[in-house]
Protein backbone atom coordinates (compact mmCIF):
# COMPACT_ATOMS: atom_id res chain seq x y z
CA UNK A 1 0.00 0.00 0.00
CA UNK A 2 1.40 3.49 -0.70
CA UNK A 3 1.91 6.24 0.92
CA UNK A 4 -0.65 9.58 0.43
CA UNK A 5 1.58 12.17 -0.73
CA UNK A 6 -0.83 14.40 0.99
CA UNK A 7 -0.29 13.42 4.18
CA UNK A 8 3.01 13.37 4.10
CA UNK A 9 3.60 16.99 2.68
CA UNK A 10 1.03 18.02 5.54
CA UNK A 11 2.97 16.21 8.07
CA UNK A 12 6.16 18.11 6.45
CA UNK A 13 4.54 21.29 6.80
CA UNK A 14 2.76 20.48 10.37
CA UNK A 15 6.42 19.22 11.62
CA UNK A 16 8.14 22.96 10.13
CA UNK A 17 5.53 24.74 11.80
CA UNK A 18 5.86 22.95 15.49
CA UNK A 19 9.56 23.99 14.75
CA UNK A 20 9.08 27.32 14.47
CA UNK A 21 7.04 27.47 17.58
CA UNK A 22 9.72 25.30 19.43
CA UNK A 23 12.20 28.12 18.10
CA UNK A 24 9.74 31.39 18.89
CA UNK A 25 9.46 29.50 22.51
CA UNK A 26 13.05 28.71 23.13
CA UNK A 27 14.10 32.56 22.18
CA UNK A 28 11.77 34.11 24.34
CA UNK A 29 12.63 31.77 27.35
CA UNK A 30 16.39 32.53 26.39
CA UNK A 31 15.86 36.52 26.23
CA UNK A 32 13.31 36.16 29.70
CA UNK A 33 15.71 34.31 31.74
CA UNK A 34 18.31 36.90 31.93
CA UNK A 35 16.10 39.42 32.14
CA UNK A 36 15.09 39.00 35.53
CA UNK A 37 18.22 38.59 36.72
CA UNK A 38 19.09 42.28 35.11
CA UNK A 39 16.33 43.50 36.99
CA UNK A 40 17.16 42.12 40.31
CA UNK A 41 20.74 43.77 39.88
CA UNK A 42 18.47 47.04 39.20
CA UNK A 43 18.98 47.71 35.80
CA UNK A 44 16.25 47.92 32.82
CA UNK A 45 16.87 44.59 30.51
CA UNK A 46 16.16 46.48 27.72
CA UNK A 47 18.89 48.97 28.18
CA UNK A 48 20.86 45.85 28.41
CA UNK A 49 20.05 43.76 25.58
CA UNK A 50 20.50 47.26 23.47
CA UNK A 51 23.86 48.18 24.82
CA UNK A 52 24.64 45.05 24.26
CA UNK A 53 23.89 44.43 20.15
CA UNK A 54 24.48 48.46 19.43
CA UNK A 55 27.91 48.88 20.55
CA UNK A 56 28.98 44.70 19.03
CA UNK A 57 27.06 44.76 15.87
CA UNK A 58 26.15 48.33 15.31
CA UNK A 59 29.43 50.45 15.76
CA UNK A 60 32.42 49.97 13.66
CA UNK A 61 34.73 49.49 16.44
CA UNK A 62 32.39 47.27 18.45
CA UNK A 63 32.63 45.11 15.10
CA UNK A 64 35.91 45.21 14.79
CA UNK A 65 36.74 43.90 18.46
CA UNK A 66 34.06 40.94 17.86
CA UNK A 67 35.97 39.69 14.50
CA UNK A 68 39.55 40.00 16.74
CA UNK A 69 37.67 38.03 19.59
CA UNK A 70 37.01 35.27 16.73
CA UNK A 71 40.00 34.41 15.54
CA UNK A 72 41.51 32.23 18.73
CA UNK A 73 38.19 31.27 19.47
CA UNK A 74 37.37 29.92 15.89
CA UNK A 75 41.16 28.14 16.00
CA UNK A 76 40.62 26.51 19.33
CA UNK A 77 36.59 25.65 18.19
CA UNK A 78 37.87 23.70 15.68
CA UNK A 79 40.19 21.99 17.58
CA UNK A 80 37.43 20.81 20.10
CA UNK A 81 35.42 19.83 16.90
CA UNK A 82 37.71 17.39 15.68
CA UNK A 83 38.69 15.51 19.17
CA UNK A 84 34.83 15.37 19.95
CA UNK A 85 34.08 13.83 16.51
CA UNK A 86 36.68 10.90 17.59
CA UNK A 87 34.54 10.13 20.67
CA UNK A 88 37.74 12.04 22.94
CA UNK A 89 36.76 14.42 25.55
CA UNK A 90 39.23 17.61 24.94
CA UNK A 91 38.89 19.78 27.90
CA UNK A 92 42.40 21.34 28.19
CA UNK A 93 42.43 23.86 25.66
CA UNK A 94 43.47 26.59 27.71
CA UNK A 95 46.58 24.59 29.10
CA UNK A 96 47.68 23.64 24.67
CA UNK A 97 47.06 27.42 23.99
CA UNK A 98 49.56 28.04 26.52
CA UNK A 99 51.79 25.50 25.57
CA UNK A 100 52.00 26.61 22.27
CA UNK A 101 52.33 30.36 22.86
CA UNK A 102 55.74 29.59 25.42
CA UNK A 103 56.71 27.07 22.23
CA UNK A 104 56.52 29.16 19.74
CA UNK A 105 58.40 32.80 21.92
CA UNK A 106 60.91 30.26 23.08
CA UNK A 107 62.22 29.41 19.40
CA UNK A 108 61.09 32.82 17.92
CA UNK A 109 65.41 33.90 18.59
CA UNK A 110 65.76 31.29 15.84
CA UNK A 111 63.31 32.90 13.25
CA UNK A 112 63.87 36.38 13.77
CA UNK A 113 66.10 36.73 11.07
CA UNK A 114 64.66 34.82 8.44
CA UNK A 115 62.79 36.16 5.80
CA UNK A 116 59.41 37.72 7.19
CA UNK A 117 57.09 35.27 5.27
CA UNK A 118 59.50 32.07 6.62
CA UNK A 119 60.08 33.30 9.74
CA UNK A 120 56.54 33.69 10.48
CA UNK A 121 55.28 30.26 8.97
CA UNK A 122 57.65 28.81 10.94
CA UNK A 123 56.71 30.63 14.06
CA UNK A 124 53.06 29.25 13.59
CA UNK A 125 54.14 25.89 13.25
CA UNK A 126 56.03 25.98 16.70
CA UNK A 127 52.81 26.34 18.36
CA UNK A 128 50.95 24.20 16.54
CA UNK A 129 53.39 21.95 17.56
CA UNK A 130 53.70 22.93 21.47
CA UNK A 131 50.36 22.49 21.40
CA UNK A 132 50.10 19.02 19.42
CA UNK A 133 52.82 17.97 21.95
CA UNK A 134 50.39 17.42 24.88
CA UNK A 135 47.74 16.59 22.61
CA UNK A 136 49.79 13.45 21.67
CA UNK A 137 50.56 12.77 25.39
CA UNK A 138 47.12 12.89 26.07
CA UNK A 139 45.94 10.33 23.40
CA UNK A 140 48.54 8.13 24.21
CA UNK A 141 47.96 8.04 27.24
CA UNK A 142 44.06 7.14 26.95
CA UNK A 143 45.33 4.35 24.22
CA UNK A 144 48.25 3.01 26.36
CA UNK A 145 46.94 2.80 29.97
CA UNK A 146 43.46 3.86 29.52
CA UNK A 147 43.72 7.05 31.30
CA UNK A 148 40.94 9.23 31.24
CA UNK A 149 41.74 12.05 28.98
CA UNK A 150 39.33 14.83 30.58
CA UNK A 151 41.42 13.83 33.75
CA UNK A 152 44.47 14.17 31.53
CA UNK A 153 43.53 17.52 30.19
CA UNK A 154 42.65 19.33 33.17
CA UNK A 155 46.08 18.09 34.92
CA UNK A 156 47.36 19.56 32.37
CA UNK A 157 45.96 22.38 32.43
CA UNK A 158 46.97 23.45 35.61
CA UNK A 159 50.70 22.13 35.21
CA UNK A 160 50.60 24.60 31.95
CA UNK A 161 49.83 27.11 33.65
CA UNK A 162 51.93 27.03 36.56
CA UNK A 163 54.64 26.55 33.75
CA UNK A 164 53.62 30.01 32.14
CA UNK A 165 53.71 31.28 35.76
CA UNK A 166 57.61 30.17 36.19
CA UNK A 167 59.31 31.09 32.12
CA UNK A 168 57.87 35.02 32.70
CA UNK A 169 59.16 35.08 36.16
CA UNK A 170 62.26 32.95 34.89
CA UNK A 171 63.98 31.69 32.03
CA UNK A 172 61.65 34.23 29.32
CA UNK A 173 61.30 37.13 31.97
CA UNK A 174 62.14 40.64 30.75
CA UNK A 175 65.76 42.03 31.02
CA UNK A 176 65.09 44.31 33.63
CA UNK A 177 63.99 41.38 35.67
CA UNK A 178 61.09 43.63 37.42
CA UNK A 179 57.77 42.77 36.09
CA UNK A 180 55.97 39.15 35.66
CA UNK A 181 56.27 39.29 31.78
CA UNK A 182 58.53 38.36 28.66
CA UNK A 183 60.56 40.92 26.42
CA UNK A 184 58.58 41.47 23.33
CA UNK A 185 58.12 39.43 20.42
CA UNK A 186 61.03 40.36 17.65
CA UNK A 187 59.10 42.66 15.33
CA UNK A 188 59.68 40.38 12.00
CA UNK A 189 57.33 37.56 13.74
CA UNK A 190 54.19 40.27 14.37
CA UNK A 191 51.09 39.91 12.68
CA UNK A 192 50.35 43.18 11.08
CA UNK A 193 47.05 44.60 11.23
CA UNK A 194 44.35 43.50 8.97
CA UNK A 195 42.23 46.51 8.99
CA UNK A 196 43.75 50.38 8.99
CA UNK A 197 42.42 51.32 12.63
CA UNK A 198 41.08 48.42 14.13
CA UNK A 199 42.91 45.69 16.45
CA UNK A 200 42.17 42.83 13.16
CA UNK A 201 45.29 41.38 12.35
CA UNK A 202 46.26 38.88 9.54
CA UNK A 203 45.32 35.65 12.23
CA UNK A 204 41.95 35.78 10.80
CA UNK A 205 43.44 34.75 7.11
CA UNK A 206 45.26 31.68 9.24
CA UNK A 207 41.60 31.22 11.31
CA UNK A 208 39.93 31.14 7.89
CA UNK A 209 42.02 29.24 5.86
CA UNK A 210 42.26 26.60 9.19
CA UNK A 211 38.55 26.64 8.55
CA UNK A 212 38.63 25.14 4.86
CA UNK A 213 41.52 22.55 5.48
CA UNK A 214 39.49 21.42 8.75
CA UNK A 215 36.50 21.51 6.72
CA UNK A 216 37.72 19.48 3.55
CA UNK A 217 40.32 17.03 5.67
CA UNK A 218 36.80 15.91 7.58
CA UNK A 219 34.21 15.80 4.84
CA UNK A 220 36.57 14.83 1.93
CA UNK A 221 39.21 12.45 3.07
CA UNK A 222 39.88 8.98 4.11
CA UNK A 223 41.49 10.49 7.47
CA UNK A 224 38.05 12.18 8.45
CA UNK A 225 35.49 9.48 7.69
CA UNK A 226 37.91 7.12 10.10
CA UNK A 227 37.49 10.70 12.35
CA UNK A 228 33.92 10.17 12.35
CA UNK A 229 33.21 6.08 12.46
CA UNK A 230 35.58 5.60 15.33
CA UNK A 231 33.83 8.93 17.18
CA UNK A 232 29.84 7.38 16.31
CA UNK A 233 30.52 3.81 16.88
CA UNK A 234 33.98 2.68 17.87
CA UNK A 235 33.54 -0.98 18.58
CA UNK A 236 32.15 -0.97 14.55
CA UNK A 237 34.72 0.69 13.68
CA UNK A 238 37.28 -1.51 14.91
CA UNK A 239 35.18 -4.25 13.79
CA UNK A 240 35.65 -3.12 10.36
CA UNK A 241 39.35 -3.17 10.40
CA UNK A 242 40.14 0.68 11.35
CA UNK A 243 43.02 1.78 13.54
CA UNK A 244 40.97 3.25 16.89
CA UNK A 245 43.87 3.72 18.41
CA UNK A 246 45.67 5.66 16.21
CA UNK A 247 42.83 7.89 15.25
CA UNK A 248 42.59 8.78 18.73
CA UNK A 249 45.99 10.13 18.77
CA UNK A 250 46.04 11.98 15.59
CA UNK A 251 42.59 13.60 16.63
CA UNK A 252 44.06 14.31 20.03
CA UNK A 253 46.64 15.68 18.26
CA UNK A 254 45.29 18.02 16.23
CA UNK A 255 43.03 19.05 18.52
CA UNK A 256 45.49 20.98 21.00
CA UNK A 257 47.45 21.48 18.21
CA UNK A 258 44.95 24.01 16.53
CA UNK A 259 44.54 25.34 20.10
CA UNK A 260 48.28 25.96 20.08
CA UNK A 261 48.69 27.31 17.03
CA UNK A 262 45.45 29.88 18.52
CA UNK A 263 47.91 30.62 21.57
CA UNK A 264 51.08 31.40 18.82
CA UNK A 265 48.43 33.58 16.86
CA UNK A 266 47.02 35.81 19.76
CA UNK A 267 50.60 36.18 21.02
CA UNK A 268 51.94 37.76 17.94
CA UNK A 269 48.64 39.54 16.62
CA UNK A 270 47.59 41.09 20.06
CA UNK A 271 50.05 40.72 23.01
CA UNK A 272 53.32 40.69 21.04
CA UNK A 273 54.81 38.95 24.67
CA UNK A 274 53.84 36.48 27.43
CA UNK A 275 52.06 37.64 30.10
CA UNK A 276 49.67 35.90 33.06
CA UNK A 277 46.12 35.03 32.20
CA UNK A 278 46.09 35.79 28.36
CA UNK A 279 43.97 32.68 27.44
CA UNK A 280 41.04 34.72 28.45
CA UNK A 281 38.86 31.05 28.67
CA UNK A 282 38.77 30.35 25.41
CA UNK A 283 39.20 26.53 25.95
CA UNK A 284 35.69 26.44 27.74
CA UNK A 285 34.26 28.62 25.28
CA UNK A 286 35.29 26.42 22.78
CA UNK A 287 33.66 23.63 23.89
CA UNK A 288 30.59 25.14 23.84
CA UNK A 289 31.27 26.42 20.83
CA UNK A 290 32.30 23.29 19.07
CA UNK A 291 28.79 21.58 20.48
CA UNK A 292 26.80 24.35 19.23
CA UNK A 293 28.49 24.00 15.78
CA UNK A 294 27.56 20.44 15.62
CA UNK A 295 31.35 19.61 15.28
CA UNK A 296 30.86 20.63 12.00
CA UNK A 297 34.24 23.42 10.92
CA UNK A 298 31.77 25.49 8.95
CA UNK A 299 29.59 26.13 11.49
CA UNK A 300 32.41 27.25 14.15
CA UNK A 301 33.13 30.51 12.74
CA UNK A 302 29.26 31.77 13.36
CA UNK A 303 29.33 30.25 16.91
CA UNK A 304 32.60 31.90 17.59
CA UNK A 305 30.74 35.60 16.68
CA UNK A 306 28.40 34.64 19.27
CA UNK A 307 30.76 34.33 22.02
CA UNK A 308 33.04 36.70 20.66
CA UNK A 309 30.30 39.09 21.10
CA UNK A 310 29.86 38.15 25.17
CA UNK A 311 33.49 38.90 24.84
CA UNK A 312 33.20 42.55 23.55
CA UNK A 313 29.50 43.28 25.34
CA UNK A 314 30.77 42.04 28.78
CA UNK A 315 32.87 45.42 29.04
CA UNK A 316 30.11 47.50 27.34
CA UNK A 317 27.50 46.72 29.76
CA UNK A 318 29.55 47.73 32.61
CA UNK A 319 30.44 51.03 30.89
CA UNK A 320 27.09 51.84 29.38
CA UNK A 321 24.14 49.91 31.52
CA UNK A 322 26.22 49.50 34.55
CA UNK A 323 25.72 46.24 34.79
CA UNK A 324 27.60 43.60 36.88
CA UNK A 325 30.11 41.17 34.63
CA UNK A 326 28.84 37.91 36.18
CA UNK A 327 25.13 38.72 34.61
CA UNK A 328 27.00 38.55 30.77
CA UNK A 329 28.57 34.66 32.06
CA UNK A 330 24.39 33.93 32.78
CA UNK A 331 23.16 35.39 29.49
CA UNK A 332 25.55 33.59 27.70
CA UNK A 333 24.90 30.09 29.63
CA UNK A 334 21.05 30.47 28.87
CA UNK A 335 21.93 31.30 25.53
CA UNK A 336 24.06 28.13 24.93
CA UNK A 337 21.31 25.97 26.92
CA UNK A 338 18.28 27.21 24.59
CA UNK A 339 20.26 26.64 22.09
CA UNK A 340 20.95 22.91 22.80
CA UNK A 341 17.41 22.82 23.86
CA UNK A 342 16.24 23.72 20.30
CA UNK A 343 18.95 20.84 18.81
CA UNK A 344 17.40 18.53 20.97
CA UNK A 345 13.63 19.20 20.03
CA UNK A 346 14.61 19.05 16.33
CA UNK A 347 16.24 16.32 16.50
CA UNK A 348 13.32 14.46 18.36
CA UNK A 349 11.00 15.93 15.69
CA UNK A 350 13.31 15.02 12.54
CA UNK A 351 12.81 11.05 13.94
CA UNK A 352 9.71 11.32 15.01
Amino acid sequence: MSANPTLIADGGADMRKSLWWAALAVVAVTALVPAFFIIAAGKNPLTAYVSLLAYTLGTTNGFYEVLTHCIPLTLVGLGVAVAFRAGVFNIGGDGQFLMGAMAAFACAPLFAGLPVPLGLALYLAVGFAGGAALGALVGWLRVRFRASEIISTIVLNFIVLQLLSWVIRGPLQEPSRLMPWSDYLPETLLLPNLIEGSRVHYGLIVAVLAVVVLAILIKKTAFGFRLTAVGRNPFAARYAGLREKRVIVWAMLISAGMAGLAGSVQVAGIYERLQDNFSSGYGQAAIAIALMARLSPLWVPPMAVLFAIFYVGAGVLQREANIPFPIVYIIEGVVILGFLCFDAISNKKGTA
